[in-house]
């Protein structure tokens, strides 16, 4: 069994990722999904966990990454370049083509778990200033993903 902390659109607030940080050490890995990507950069010295990140419109472009983690194939993505903001289709289409079990994206600041044709398209929310602070706990266990939205408190 792996557990996985994924956060996006962090833009600079380092006091909400320093209130995750003990939560992030507790875990396995650590995904974040871009917008801000540096702010990973800047923690990566407290960060426990194995790391993945990716950048997103705010980065200067975006990446996808594929994770294989216990035979459960992840993509993560920002999202911007699959115009998310309108339709997750353009999304879908890349995670069945890839083959995957789950996309982990960011870019609309909207906490949503959604599973289409068998794949889980999850946005773990955002972590600005400005909005309710979310991520996403994930649990990879034989072979199969469980996760789950959560409020990040204080």
């Amino acid at each position: 069994m792996k557990t996985i902390v994924v956060v996006s659109d962090t833009h600079a607030n380092y006091s909400a990722l320093e209130k995750l940080m003990p939560i992030i050490n507790e875990n396995d890995y650590f995904f974040h999904l871009g917008d801000y990507e540096k702010d990973v950069k800047l923690f990566s010295r407290d960060i426990k966990a194995e790391t993945c990140s990716v950048k997103g419109n705010c980065d200067g472009g975006g990446n996808d990454v594929l994770v294989d983690i216990e035979n459960v194939k992840i993509l993560l993505t920002h999202g911007d370049r699959y115009d998310v903001k309108s339709s997750l289709y353009k999304l879908l289409l890349k995670a069945k083509q890839l083959g995957v079990s789950a996309v982990f994206y960011g870019h609309t600041h909207n906490p949503s778990i959604i599973k289409e044709d068998g794949i889980y398209l999850i946005n773990p929310g955002c972590m600005t200033k400005f909005c309710e602070k979310t991520y996403c706990y994930a649990v990879v266990h034989n072979g199969s993903i469980t996760v789950k939205i959560v409020e990040l408190k204080g």
